[in-house]
Parts: C-alpha cells; sequence; structure tokens
C-alpha cells in the first residue's frame, strides 16, 4: 500500500489538467514506473501523432478472454487556487486522505491498475490477456486514448472495467447523449434605427430556449433508467458590440438518452421544438447502454468487491455517460466497478481515502482473476 499511495502522490504531483497541461510528463511518469516494475508499456498516440495513453498488455499460457482496466490520468482543471486549503499539485497526504486534482478522479485508481498489471505479471496468467491503459484525453470528452488503444489492438477486448472513484455500487450501465447545435438566423439592423425592421436572431435563441425549458418528453419508460431522459441549453451565442441587431445566433443542446428515448427520436423531438425556425447541426450521439447483472464481468467484480469490502456492492446504472457508452456502441460490455472513496471531485480540495486503497486494489486483483480464469 505505500507503494500505491507513493505512486499515486507522484500523479497528483503531475499536473494534467485537460486541455491546459501537456500529458506527456504524467505519461512519462506511469510509463516509467510501469517499466521499472517489469512491465513493456507503449506510449499509445493520436492520429494526429499527440501522445494520449499508456498500454501495457499482459498474454496469458493459453488463449482466452481479453480484458482491459482502464482509468483516466488527466483531470479537471484546478480552479480558484484560493480556494484550496492544500495546493492542487502537491499530493499532500494529510489526515488519512490523498489531497490534490485528480487524487479521486482518477489517479488513485491510475496507481492501483499500475499496481494491479504488475502483481499480475509477477504471477502469470493461465489463459487469456490484461490490458492496462491509462487515457490522457478523458476529461476533454474526447476519450482519445481509448480511441487509441481500439485502433492499436487486433480487435476490441472481450471486457472493460473503468478504474472510477466511489464504491457505492457498480454501474452498468449510463444514459447515451446525442449533442447538437441549432443555428437562429436573423437580419442585421443597425440597434438605433428608427425603423425596425430587422429580426433579431438571440431573441429566436431565447425564444427556443424557454420553449425548451417547458417541453414534455414523449412518456415511453425506460425501467432501467427510471429518471429518464433531460435536455439541457448549454451553450448560447450570437451578436457582436451593441450596436447592431445579431444576425445569428447558436443554441448548444445537450440531450441525454435512455434506450427507450434513443438518439433517432431525440432528433425527431428536437425538430419538432425547433419547428423550422432554426437548423439543427448535429454534432455527435452515443447511445445509452446496460450490460446485464448476470454477465460474467459484472458477476467477477461483484464476488471479488463482496469479498474485498466485506459487504454487498449492488449493481447500478447513472445519468452521466462515460467511456462505456463509446465502448458498448462498439459491443463492448462496460462497467465502473468499485473504486476509492472521495469528496470534492472537480472542486477545490478533492481528495481520496487512502484507507480505501487496500480493498480496491484487492478487488481487482480478484475480479481480473476470476473473470480470465
Amino acid at each position: 500500500m505505500d507503494s500505491i499511495v507513493d505512486l499515486a502522490s507522484q500523479l497528483v504531483a503531475a499536473r494534467s489538467c485537460a486541455g491546459i497541461d501537456a500529458p506527456s510528463p504524467v505519461l512519462s511518469l506511469a510509463q516509467a514506473w510501469l517499466g521499472q516494475n517489469g512491465l513493456a508499456p507503449r506510449l499509445l498516440k493520436d492520429r494526429s501523432g499527440d501522445p494520449v495513453a499508456v498500454f501495457v498488455e499482459i498474454i496469458g499460457a493459453e488463449p482466452g478472454p481479453v480484458l482491459c482496466l482502464d482509468a483516466c490520468i488527466d483531470t479537471a482543471p484546478a480552479g480558484d487556487l484560493d480556494q484550496w486549503h492544500e495546493p492542487p499539485f502537491d499530493g499532500t497526504i494529510r489526515d488519512g486522505r490523498l489531497y490534490g486534482r485528480g487524487a479521486a478522479d482518477s489517479k488513485a485508481g491510475v496507481a492501483i491498475l499500475a499496481h494491479v498489471a504488475a502483481d499480475v505479471a509477477r504471477r502469470g496468467l493461465a489463459r487469456g490477456a490484461l490490458h492496462v491503459l491509462f487515457d490522457a484525453d478523458e476529461h476533454t470528452g474526447r476519450f482519445g486514448g481509448v480511441r487509441a488503444y481500439l485502433d492499436a489492438v487486433p480487435r476490441p477486448p472481450d471486457a472493460v472495467s473503468l478504474g472510477y472513484p466511489g464504491n457505492d455500487c457498480i454501474v452498468v450501465g449510463s444514459r447515451g447523449f446525442l449533442r447538437a447545435k441549432v443555428h437562429f438566423a436573423g437580419r442585421a439592423e443597425h440597434s438605433g434605427a428608427v425603423e425596425r425592421t430587422g429580426i433579431n436572431a438571440l431573441n429566436k435563441a431565447a425564444a427556443f430556449t424557454l420553449k425548451m425549458a417547458d417541453a414534455a418528453f414523449p412518456d415511453e419508460p425506460d425501467p432501467a433508467f427510471v429518471f429518464g431522459p433531460v435536455a439541457t441549453v448549454t451553450h448560447l451565442k450570437g451578436g457582436e458590440g451593441f450596436s447592431v441587431v445579431p444576425d445569428r445566433a447558436v443554441c448548444h443542446v445537450d440531450i441525454r438518452l435512455t434506450r427507450a428515448f434513443d438518439g433517432d427520436k431525440a432528433l425527431r423531438w428536437l425538430e419538432g421544438l425547433v419547428a423550422g425556425e432554426g437548423r439543427i447541426e448535429l454534432v455527435d450521439q452515443w447511445p445509452a447502454y446496460l450490460v446485464s447483472p448476470d454477465a460474467p464481468l459484472v458477476q467477477s467484480f461483484a464476488a471479488a468487491a463482496h469479498e474485498a469490502f466485506g459487504r454487498v456492492v449492488p449493481t447500478d446504472v447513472c445519468g452521466p455517460s462515460n467511456i462505456g457508452n463509446l465502448l458498448a456502441a462498439r459491443g463492448v460490455p462496460t462497467i465502473c466497478a468499485p473504486g476509492v472513496g472521495f469528496a470534492n471531485i472537480h472542486a477545490a480540495d478533492e481528495w481520496a481515502d487512502v484507507a480505501s486503497f487496500a480493498p480496491v486494489y484487492r478487488m481487482y486483483c480478484g475480479a481480473a482473476r476470476r473473470f480470465l480464469g
């Protein structure tokens, strides 16, 4: 455990805020540790040639299933540094907590999975293969690390577990999403004109935003996602300066999907709200996904979690999306396995509970053996 805590602290101290810090230093740190512990890590690059992940493969003596353990090694930004009581990039350990940006999400998970990889390599595998992946392009929303991984392997893995924090449940599914931009056109004129012949595109966008806030979804419940779909205008842009009536505006729309309310239905629903007043540009979409609680992946982790934590860890679904949506679209069952205890993710004074590192480590070792055995 001392080694896990030490590596986690070093990782926190290696700044890797998505979109702000270059990922090379933190990837080099992980790659060096893996190499020093008898593994042969590979640095993965995206199609532009930028480093996005570190990947380790441990091959068993006989053919068998492939299990991938994945954790993000980049982080959210640190925000207002004056709100932190502990420096966000020192990796401070105090009163049983590891403090810093990414301590919980998910550098503690990276440190644990690195040690799981070393343990499995040292003991050997009877069959199958274990892949361990550290994604440095996760918090951007691009998931460049997992995309580079899928490009690098001859076939997708048979199952994936994500090393996110929290151990109240095994997340076996999440809502999907549809993201779109709605473009509204107007007619520009001087804002001080006496005869008002202009058409304000921002007024159209604002009316659409209010309309969406009051809109109802079709009555098509999904028993797995009882909280249903949700739609949000997340960004509104238009106009320049003060003296011109805006002739264009754009709304960014995020719609969270269930299996009953999928991308096709969401797009038709959005078209009905726009009602020809704007142009819809589809940006991206992933379907909702659900892994059966009876699947070998879930059963392996449920049994190992029970042993490691000394309690039953139930299955559940979540509202936010994750890499599992991308993988499920490719037919790969994915779960968020129980992880470290935590607080203040994406906020000041993020911390991970050091005492939870040991059961999470034991769980992953046991689950990998069960699934691959």
